[in-house]
């Protein structure tokens, strides 16, 4: 669509957020007032705008202007000089001094506040030293409109708001040397975003900045995009030549002299090339776990098998040989890793080694992950849970970085620290994790090592245990009460390579074949919607959630969420709705964040905290279209999104795999079709059955569970924790 042009002033400021620049003005264009909406930040009464956008009905205020691209222009009359100035815009010049100077000056006013700021002392009542204080402001001020003006063409005003907070009146000189820094420097800004301005401003293909920046762009995807630590040398700098189709010397070049920098680090025999924080964070882990294994805890404990032999009378259980060992061992050892899959008693565990601190009245707390997996933890274990990142305390930096308030500097109290699902633990939340436990203190890792790996960079689980330098227990045995259930069973089946039982009616494990995806997506549609629901008396928001192994095609979550989406929450009159790009965002919808953000703003209690993280779910309770916002509720905490920030949102009827890590949910229901290869594996399909606590229904092809099964393939991670965990004596 062809985006319409208007020129007009502004003759109203309704709304303006100053955080991402969100407006809503009144234009006038010499006809009726037009109210235009979106990103305009810093805009003045009295300014002249140009706007390109659309025409849009709103369902409360009527037909607006949707700003896609907006430029200020300097007023030129002294018309509309006075009403620029008189509107408060430059600090210093209320309606009387701005009448005043524009009297004195007329047309001449904005040159004369530009490059004669010194005249201004001949109006009545402005000393020299006030016309310094009103040259300081204006020249801020139309700084601001200069960085505004020079970005927002190639970024968009949500960004270029970024850039100019980040840097700002000088920022279009210190961009301009080098437009890659945004990459390092600005979120939303990656390397594809930074190389078109980079290109449109004349730097050369083979510029050093460029492959430097470029490189450090592969080594970033690689974290956080496939988990590596680390890639070779050989392998960086392939990729590097081969994506930039730049000469493979060249490349090298610039690595090593990245290296020499410090920008990048090479270590080892093998070449191995960090970004510095996952170095640090590797190197640290490594060491800390060494001295928490090292370090005895202050309590020390006598009669471990009489208080076992009591807790087994008290709770009317018997322990198995490998639930005493690891209860043992977690209250008598600086570190201890307990492992297992469904059903083998890991809570079990837990909770006798909660029994035994408070009992002793010895201070512990207990952690996961995730929101999810934290309150799961807490009704499991009968005492409460927090994230670990509630746990480490995050906030706000002065400098306006967020941070964790916990750390060497200010370490946990407690003497004991348990934390639950540690196969989602990434390197460097485990370093942030350790680095606010004090020496001496009980550490206790719970989680299942079978899991698929955690989605940022690293394998802490599996590497501590390969490293053998730990106490580690695997429990193994499937209890009585877990046999019961086919979940259970058939999750160690398909984690021993074995088929699972898809035959057993009446179970709460259940195969609905189905030959074709259109097919496979009405079925699902219809268990949703209307099937289980009925049957079993389900909430399908809150009690069916539909695990996907891909993104895309019919049966990935793309298409899935459409479809679910106009079953399960349908257009409403009384429903309102926000467009962001490809998505409609409707109030009732189930919804799941795309991304750690550390800086959004929520409230539990009347208290108020910061961060909502990738893979939290909430719904969508209100959609305010007077303030260009969205109220979401995740379980508990209320926050408040802005309009432009929708990009960190999407839906959640239907989730990957991946996303579901660390969470459970009553019933489960999880597409088995063709997709690509990678994601075709057992760890995949035996996490997603684990996340159910009361039924799984597979709904597919056989032949693909097969493969799945048979597919013991696991992602390949550069990492190298186990190697330095097993060289630290």
């Amino acid at each position: 669509m062809e985006l319409e042009t208007i020129k007009g002033s502004v003759e109203d400021v309704v709304f303006a957020n100053r955080d991402n620049g969100y407006t809503v003005c009144v234009i006038d264009c010499g006809g009726d007032p037009i109210t235009a909406v979106g990103i305009m930040p810093y805009l003045a009464e009295g300014e002249i705008i140009s706007l390109q956008g659309e025409w849009m009905v709103h369902p409360t205020f009527g037909r607006q202007f949707k700003v896609t691209y907006f430029e200020k222009q300097e007023p030129t009359g002294a018309e509309d000089i006075l009403r620029y100035l008189s509107s408060g815009a430059i600090k210093g010049i209320g309606p009387v001094t701005a009448a005043r100077i524009v009297d004195r000056f007329g047309d001449d006013t904005m040159d004369v506040l530009e490059n004669h700021h010194q005249f201004l002392t001949s109006v009545r009542g402005i000393s020299a030293e006030r016309a310094e204080s009103i040259y300081r402001e204006f020249a801020k001020q139309f700084g601001v409109r200069r960085v505004m003006m020079y970005f927002t063409k190639y970024f968009g005003a949500a960004l270029s708001v970024k850039i100019f907070k980040r840097y700002g009146t000088a920022a279009v000189e210190l961009v301009g040397n080098d437009p890659y820094r945004l990459c390092r420097e600005i979120d939303g800004i990656g390397f594809e975003k930074a190389d078109h301005m980079a290109s449109e401003i004349g730097i050369a293909h083979d510029d050093p900045a460029r492959i430097a920046a470029y490189c450090a762009h592969v080594l970033y995807t690689a974290a956080y995009g496939a988990g590596h630590c680390y890639l070779s040398l050989d392998q960086l700098v392939g990729l590097a030549a081969k994506d930039l189709q730049i000469d493979y010397d060249a490349v090298l070049n610039v690595v090593h002299s990245m290296i020499d920098g410090k920008e990048l680090l090479l270590v080892g025999e093998d070449e191995c090339v960090y970004l510095p924080d996952l170095y640090r964070a590797e190197t640290y882990v490594a060491e800390k776990l060494c001295l928490l294994s090292r370090s005895l805890p202050a309590l020390q404990i006598e009669g471990i098998a009489e208080t076992i032999e009591a807790l087994q009378e008290q709770y009317g259980i018997e322990y198995d040989s490998e639930q005493k060992k690891a209860i043992e061992l977690a209250v008598t050892t600086g570190l201890t890793i307990v492992t297992g899959g469904p059903g083998t008693g890991k809570t079990t565990v837990i909770k006798a080694i909660i029994s035994i601190f408070k009992a002793l009245k010895y201070s512990f707390c207990l952690a996961a992950p995730t929101g999810r997996a934290a309150k799961r933890m807490s009704e499991a274990a009968g005492h409460e849970a927090k994230t670990i990142h509630r746990l480490l305390e995050w906030e706000y930096a002065e400098d306006g970085e967020s941070q964790f308030r916990k750390g060497e500097d200010d370490p946990l109290s407690f003497g004991a620290v348990i934390i639950d699902e540690t196969s989602m633990v990434d390197i460097q939340l485990m370093e942030a994790l350790l680095r606010a436990i004090k020496p001496g203190t009980f550490v206790i890792f719970i989680g299942d090592v079978d899991q698929l790996p955690p989605v940022g960079a690293g394998n802490c689980l599996s590497d501590i245990i390969c490293s053998g330098r730990f106490a580690v227990c695997r429990l193994q045995k499937i209890f009585r009460q877990a046999e019961q259930s086919l979940i259970v069973v058939n999750a160690h089946s398909i984690n021993d390579g074995v088929m699972p039982r898809l035959d057993v009616k009446n179970s709460d494990f259940f195969y609905l074949p189905v030959d074709d995806s259109v097919s496979g997506q009405k079925l699902i549609s219809s268990l949703c919607s209307e099937r289980l629901p009925k049957t079993y008396d389900l909430d399908p928001m809150l009690d069916i959630q539909v695990i996907s192994p891909t993104r895309k095609g019919s049966l990935g979550t793309y298409e899935l969420n459409k479809v679910l989406q106009e079953v399960l929450n349908p257009p409403s009159k009384s429903k309102r709705e926000r467009k962001n790009g490809a998505a409609t965002f409707r109030e009732g919808d189930k919804v799941m964040q795309n991304r750690n953000d550390y800086d959004v703003t929520w409230t539990r209690d009347g208290k108020e905290g910061v961060g909502i993280f990738n893979g939290d779910i909430g719904t969508v309770i209100e959609i305010d279209y007077k303030n260009d916002a969205m109220v979401i509720m995740f379980d508990d905490r209320r926050a408040i999104y802005d309009f432009a920030m929708l990009d960190e949102i999407e839906h959640a009827f239907a989730i990957t795999v991946h996303k579901s890590q660390g969470s459970e949910y009553r019933f489960v229901i999880i597409p088995a079709f063709d997709c690509p290869r990678r994601l075709m594996t057992r760890s995949l399909l035996y996490t997603a059955v684990t996340r159910a606590k009361e039924m799984v229904i597979i709904v597919g092809q056989k032949s693909v569970i097969e493969y799945m099964t048979s597919n013991d393939q696991r992602p390949n991670r550069n990492t190298n924790l186990q190697k330095m965990l097993c060289s630290i004596r």
